[in-house]
């Protein structure tokens, strides 16, 4: 370790007087002259000055670890090598390290709870920049006087176990190699144990060994030698809380072992999820061993967002199960809250994409609840495991930042519909609100098959994510269990029709398939208000009967006038007749009701691009995607405005993302090779009309209509009519209203252009000002 004294000099700082010293090199308390400010220097191994390769890698980490900028991770302020002493900068504390706080006195079982949500919001931080700590334990976290948690050496442990292997102590390190064991024993998880690359996952075994600590009072695996304790790590249980002494609550020993799963895959999926478990658990009261607060009634002054109305948004229940595969039921479940709750008459409930707008953000509850203008924010957790649901649930004054009210329900996954019942039921008797008692099955649209009800829930999920083959196959699967689903049996229409739309089927199967969906749904629940929505949906793509798809649309509204739905596929079509005027209303209707709906605002875009503005329509675009930037249809449609704006680069970068996201669907391909075209890029756009044409001639599913487009924009007018005359004969998806397109202005005043929109019941052009840069 290279020597450094008082009075020395590195770099611009002046050491002053040391502050400790351990495996990491010593710290000093050091002067910045320049920033007038005290900090901490920490001087690192002499291998860093040695070795370039892993003084390369602390600078890197060192960079990324400063980037990190957040209030329970250790500041690093600079770094440097002077004369071969490389050094840290990092923020000067005042306090003591966990350790000592653990050695000096007993933690409250409240504080144990309130510094481990600080420690697992740095660890959430931190993962979410792909950095991993790989060595946490009580010393390399800080309390600060003010109650502050920091933690130390982010970036820095894995330097450590570059150089030193493992010796008899139990806070020594090992190495990285793979193979060999690495982190502290005792604190390391079993896939270090055993040499294994750790990972974010290992992080929060970690967590959970400190945690039980704080908790317990004693370590969870220390045992009398390294390798007892090793064993410890891989094959024992530490013992239980009570068996401590300790009244913990179940819900955080229920974390607890959470965090300290033998399988790294049945932990916590992320340590976002394990802060999010921990700020339940300590607005419901865990950290003073109570079940659950009492339920008072709200204050009409707290509660009333609108004039007689209570307000209330309910946020997407987080999912922190062991794997992602399951976002998909809580997200359902979720939805089957909304759902219920909205039919109270006197309950104001924030649409579904709003509250789901706030889906893994850390926000302050205050500011989600001002952003949705409602008094109450719900928010909770699902945990499934196997066939066993664990569902945590809070309601917050959005005012006071109080907690209202908490329940926990452990239930089988087969009393689901009974659970979501009992949960809306729940929120309603805290507000002294009538829940108005579903209706029939028959006639809601819902099922009470479990595996049907699985099914629906990862085809919504699927179709939301475009993925209409996968989609389908789920729908087909609930309506086998479940003939009766008419939700299974709308949605199954609606992804036929989305498949046919955007390529791998031909267009007359989407829309016999679809139709025959429909028929089904109509035939066991005419009534279902998702039935005319779905008839909407299939004549817009494929019947192209404007004065029908009108009348489904208002009967959908009709049906279920707090959704925004019919109003979002009103405005749409509406907007392809050119009556602007109203159809901004309809769109300016749904904005109201659902205000984080990217694709009611795409659909109000349309609307000015159909009178070829598309400096508005790319300004209402940009605000769609700032609410959902992944939104498939808004981003094609900005590709499509940024065209005709001129922007070429900027389409075709989009454009060119979505085809490869979507694994080069027909829709997006054209619109690509049309946008390349339209740049100048004439040997590429004829590349993709070469992969276009030469899929069509092997019979894969692609729409003469999206052949039609790069042909116009390449010139070929003649071919381009040819294809478009195809494109009717295929009854390919939404012709009615796509030759009005800007790909197609060129062609507008020939005869075989005008006699087609004749054909099509479109006598006359809807667009007068379209022009095309």
């Amino acid at each position: 370790m290279a020597v450094v004294t008082a009075g020395a000099r590195l770099g611009p700082y002046e050491i002053l007087t040391p502050l400790g010293a351990g495996g990491m090199g010593e710290v000093w308390r050091a002067r910045d002259h320049r920033l007038h400010r005290d900090v901490a220097v920490k001087v690192l191994p002499d291998v860093l000055a040695t070795t370039q390769s892993a003084l390369a890698r602390f600078e890197r980490e060192a960079r990324a670890v400063a980037a990190l900028s957040h209030p329970n991770i250790l500041a690093i302020h600079d770094f440097g090598n002077d004369g071969g002493v490389v050094y840290a900068v990092m923020e000067l504390l005042e306090g003591a390290t966990l350790r000592d706080r653990l050695a000096q006195s007993t933690l409250a079982a409240s504080r144990a709870l309130e510094w481990a949500h600080q420690i697992a919001q740095g660890l959430a931080a931190a993962h979410e920049r792909g950095i991993v700590h790989r060595d946490l334990k009580p010393e390399n976290i800080f309390v600060t006087r003010d109650g502050v948690v920091k933690i130390l050496d982010f970036g820095l442990a894995r330097l450590e176990e570059e150089e030193t292997s493992i010796g008899p102590d139990e806070s020594t390190q090992a190495r990285t190699t793979p193979g060999t064991v690495l982190g502290t024993v005792g604190y390391l998880s079993p896939e270090q144990a055993r040499g294994a690359t750790a990972d974010h996952r290992s992080d929060i075994f970690s967590f959970g060994a400190v945690f039980y600590e704080m908790l317990a009072g004693q370590p969870a695996f220390a045992r009398k030698t390294h390798a007892d304790s090793i064993v410890a790590v891989l094959r024992e249980e530490p013992k239980s809380l009570v068996e401590c002494g300790k009244n913990i609550p179940p819900e955080v020993e229920d974390i607890l072992a959470h965090c300290l799963e033998k399988n790294r895959d049945e932990r916590f999926r992320s340590a976002g999820d394990l802060a999010f478990a921990l700020r339940l658990a300590i607005r419901s009261g865990s950290g003073a061993a109570t079940e659950v607060l009492p339920r008072p009634a709200p204050r009409p002054d707290d509660s009333t967002g609108r004039a007689g109305e209570t307000s209330l948004a309910v946020l997407p229940f987080r999912n922190i199960g062991p794997t992602v595969e399951t976002e998909y039921f809580t997200d359902g479940m979720t939805e089957e809250i909304i759902n219920s709750i909205s039919n109270i008459p006197t309950l104001h409930v924030a649409a579904r994409t709003s509250s789901f707008a706030f889906r893994g953000r850390e926000d302050d509850i205050r500011k989600i609840g001002r952003e949705l203008g409602v008094a109450m924010v719900m928010e909770g957790s699902v945990r499934q495991v196997g066939s066993r649901l664990r569902v945590s649930a809070q309601l917050i004054n959005v005012e006071s930042g109080y907690q209202v009210w908490s329940d926990r329900w452990d239930r089988d996954l087969a009393d689901v519909f009974a659970l979501q019942d009992e949960i809306a039921q729940a929120i309603a008797s805290t507000f002294k609100l009538r829940l108005v008692a579903p209706e029939g099955t028959s006639g809601s649209g819902k099922t009470l098959n479990v595996e049907a009800y699985d099914h629906y829930l990862k085809g919504r999920y699927l179709l939301g994510m475009r993925q209409a083959a996968e989609a389908i196959a789920e729908f087909q699967s609930a309506i086998d269990r479940d003939p009766d689903f008419v939700d299974a049996h709308t949605s199954l229409a609606d992804g036929w029709a989305i498949h046919g739309f955007y390529g791998g089927i031909s267009t007359l199967e989407a829309w016999s398939r679809a139709g025959a969906a429909l028929a089904d749904a109509e035939r066991t629940a005419p009534d279902c208000a998702g039935v005319p929505l779905s008839r909407a949906i299939l004549e817009h793509y494929y019947g192209w009967d404007t004065t029908r798809l009108e009348e489904y649309c208002r009967l959908a509204i009709d049906r279920n006038p707090k959704s925004a739905e019919g109003w979002n596929w009103l405005g749409l079509a509406i907007g392809c007749l050119g009556r602007t005027r109203e159809a901004l209303e309809a769109t300016s209707r749904g904005i109201e009701l659902e205000p984080y709906h990217a694709n009611v605002r795409t659909s109000s875009a349309w609307v000015h691009i159909y009178t070829g503005d598309y400096e508005t329509a790319e300004r209402v675009l940009r605000k769609a995607l700032d609410l959902t930037p992944t939104a498939a249809y808004a981003l094609f449609t900005r590709g499509i405005a940024l065209r005709f704006l001129g922007r070429h680069a900027e389409s075709i970068s989009i454009l060119e993302s979505l085809v490869e996201s979507q694994r080069r669907l027909p829709f997006y391909v054209g619109l690509l090779g049309g946008a390349l075209a339209a740049a100048g890029q004439r040997r590429e756009a004829e590349q993709i009309l070469d992969e276009l044409q030469t899929s069509q001639q092997q019979n894969r599913a692609v729409a003469s209509l999206d052949i039609a487009g790069v042909l116009s924009a390449l010139g070929d007018h003649e071919a381009a009519l040819d294809a478009l005359e195809r494109a009717r004969d295929e009854r390919n998806a939404l012709l009615w209203a796509r030759i009005y397109w800007g790909d197609f202005l060129p062609l507008r005043d020939h005869p075989r252009w005008k006699t087609l929109a004749q054909r099509l019941g479109r006598a006359a052009p809807v667009v007068s000002r379209m022009r095309a840069r």
